[in-house]
């Protein structure tokens, strides 16, 4: 109560802060006091409760149920503000988590002022390592007016090295997606930094365009750590918050657009006075600022973890996680059309993105006639965006996605992206009458600043909106999902440069207008997202029949995810939202199956009317399993299976209760269930208990 009430008052947060870490220690004990006092009961009809120490078996199990019911909601209250009050740990080192945590060890809160391992510090080094690639990049456009006087480079010459810059980097995500789910993100994010520095050092020599666009080609194949970024944030953080924490991780790092648009033309301005108003010296210095940072970070990234429970390698060779097939994750990948879909959509956002930024400097410099800096400053405003608005487009997502599903998430990420297009040709609009040579003096800048901040939010909100979306596309090949629509980023930079601003001819603001309309025409590609059990825009679950968008199924045997001796099951004991039982206590998948699979009901489907007829239709070996289990609770579940429910959504229903089980897999259980899908979360929920029994052997 007391921390309940100092949390509610903003002004004694620390002090709020510190009751919160308290009550979390205090819950840790009374957990384990609860587990220990449970065997001295002498009847399974008693819950304990935090003084049964004293009531012992003659205890009240109304009384037995409210205090651990009031337990649970502590233990609730607690997470809410972030703190691992259940004291779950790692599998490899048993070091607890500092995040609350769902059944796979993904923290279900993101706490940015936090760098605590693992979760927290791989939110920092994947974000940090893609705003490295980002800022060297594009660290060539501010720099331009220079560079084309120097290297006396063409109109098309320049859109040609733009378009390298974020062109040839898309074949490169797809390679990072297959080395994000074989070599894992740490690793594939610490090898892209470190090999695109010598290009960088190369910059600094350029003597003519050729090289010049081969260095930025080069350069540029360092954005395919954004995949490694996503990727990264995706296994560490639940679905709850997902969308967020991908969203903030990829705007902080698109935020390299903006810094280097905002910071290289003053760090030319301080390497042209080291060496004498030599300008020359002066460009070609500026890059020793980016090839530096790709070193430090690409040490850095290395001291991450490649899972919540430790790394690749050492899962792989502890036996506690299988090793992942190459070829099936491909096949996985790239067979799933809404993965697909969305590599266009991405690529009128974020290409977009890539496209505005390669653009806009030049855009003030010679339109409105502003300065360099100048210029490279208001130029800034369009990536500083991303500071907040990627993360309010998966904050935006995950909420519409808590009340309606996936269908809310879909409509967020058509609606943004609508209103993306719209103001791309509201900022043409704005000059697009007026002769060019007339613009400077028509005092339209300010103007154009304030439409490219809006249009900017929504193309952050659009990205943010569409990477809450990967990680629901499948979960066995997330990394080369992330790539193909990484990669669909960069390719569509690459066609509306190549479409919309290499003409000679072109105006800039016309082509601004052009865009908005192709990027509104894209959003209607949303209404083709499909998942069978979730839905779509206009769509129900299951309304498709048969239709799948994943084209090619896994191997049965193939469970990368599901850890060999001891992974991601959830047992009875925590009651959230949505009526999912939930505990901190894993146990084993392999034997979840095994056990489930077994009749473990005379009649599939039907009801029991009361706790010993329950008991009495298990199979003589399994009827001690409900020792463990309150039975009414038991008959209670028995009896509610509501007709009405679709098979999609007690699919739906299954997963959350076992996340690791695939689609077809829960499809199985359903059907020896005869449908009921409270029957089968009972079948596992006992096969459940037989394993932590096991755990307790061992």
């Amino acid at each position: 109560q007391c921390a309940i009430a100092t949390s509610r008052n903003p002004s004694t947060s620390k002090r709020g802060e510190d009751i919160s870490r308290g009550v979390a220690e205090l819950l840790k004990g009374e957990r384990t006091l609860l587990v220990h006092s449970r065997a001295h009961l002498n009847t399974p009809r008693v819950r304990p409760g935090r003084d049964m120490c004293n009531r012992g078996a003659h205890a009240s199990a109304d009384d037995s149920e409210s205090l651990l019911g009031e337990l649970e909601r502590l233990h609730l209250f607690i997470e809410a503000r972030g703190y691992n009050s259940r004291g779950v740990a790692d599998l490899l080192k048993g070091e607890p988590f500092d995040l609350p945590v769902d059944a796979e060890h993904k923290a279900k809160f993101l706490r940015p002022a936090s760098c605590a391992p693992p979760h927290m510090l791989v939110f920092h080094l994947s974000w940090l390592g893609f705003f490295a690639t980002f800022f060297s990049t594009f660290a060539a456009a501010p720099l331009m007016p220079y560079i084309k006087e120097s290297l006396e480079l063409s109109k098309s010459e320049m859109a040609t090295a733009a378009m390298a810059s974020v062109g040839g980097t898309v074949v490169f995500r797809l390679v990072m997606g297959y080395a994000c789910d074989t070599l894992g993100a740490r690793k594939s994010m610490s090898l892209c930094l470190l090999a695109t520095t010598p290009p960088l050092i190369a910059m600094m020599y350029v003597t003519d365009a050729t090289g010049f666009i081969l260095c930025r080609l080069l350069i540029g194949i360092g954005l395919s750590s954004f995949v490694a970024c996503q990727a990264w944030v995706s296994v560490h953080f639940s679905k709850n918050v997902v969308g967020l924490a991908n969203a903030t991780a990829g705007g902080w790092g698109n935020l390299g657009g903006g810094f280097t648009n905002l910071l290289m033309p003053f760090i030319f301005l301080g390497m042209a006075s080291l060496f004498d108003g030599d300008e020359e010296t002066a460009w070609r210095s500026c890059f020793i600022f980016p090839a530096l940072l790709h070193v430090g970070l690409g040490v850095l990234v290395l001291q991450g973890r490649d899972l919540p429970d430790g790394n690749i390698a050492e899962l792989e060779l502890s036996g506690a996680r299988q090793k992942t097939r190459g070829d099936v994750v491909c096949k996985l990948g790239f067979s799933n059309l809404n993965a697909w879909l969305l590599f266009i959509l991405y690529g009128m956002s974020f290409g977009v993105e890539l496209t505005i930024t390669n653009e806009a400097a030049l855009y003030f410099h010679e339109y409105h006639g502003l300065s360099v800096a100048l210029a490279g400053v208001l130029a800034s405003t369009f990536g500083m965006m991303n500071l907040f608005a990627r993360s309010l487009g998966g904050a935006v997502s995950d909420g519409l996605s808590g009340r309606f599903g996936m269908r809310g998430r879909i409509c967020c990420l058509g609606a943004v992206t609508a209103l993306e297009g719209l103001f791309c040709a509201v900022l043409g609009m704005t000059t697009a009458s007026v002769p060019v040579e007339e613009i400077p003096m028509s005092n339209t800048a300010t103007v154009c600043v304030a439409w490219l901040c809006i249009f900017s939010l929504f193309v952050q909100m659009a990205e943010g909106a569409c990477y809450s979306i990967v990680p629901q596309v499948n979960r066995e090949a997330i990394g080369v999902v992330s790539g193909i629509v990484g990669a669909g980023g960069n390719l569509g930079s690459v066609v509306t440069t190549k479409l919309f601003f290499s003409a000679v001819d072109e105006r800039t603001d016309v082509a601004f207008i052009k865009l908005g309309v192709a990027i509104a025409l894209s959003s209607l590609l949303c209404a083709l997202i499909y998942f069978p059990t979730e839905g779509g825009a206009f769509i129900g679950a299951g309304s498709l029949g048969a239709y799948d968008p994943q084209l090619v199924q896994p191997p049965s045997d193939y469970k990368p995810n599901i850890t060999k001796n001891g992974s991601y099951f959830e047992l009875e004991g925590a009651m959230p939202p949505r009526g999912r039982a939930t505990c901190e206590r894993q146990v084993p998948c392999q034997e979840v199956e095994q056990l489930s699979a077994k009749k473990v009901l005379p009649v599939q489907g039907t009801p029991i009317d009361d706790s010993n007829d329950a008991k009495q239709a298990l199979l003589p070996e399994e009827s001690d399993l409900l020792s463990g289990l309150a039975l009414e609770r038991v008959s209670e579940l028995l009896k509610t299976s509501p007709a009405e429910m679709t098979e999609a959504a007690k699919i739906d229903q299954m997963r959350e209760l076992c996340p690791v089980l695939s689609t077809e897999e829960i499809r199985s259980h359903l059907t020896e269930a005869g449908g009921n899908a409270a029957l089968c979360a009972v079948r596992l929920s006992l096969a459940g208990t037989a394993s932590k029994q096991r755990l307790e052997l061992l």
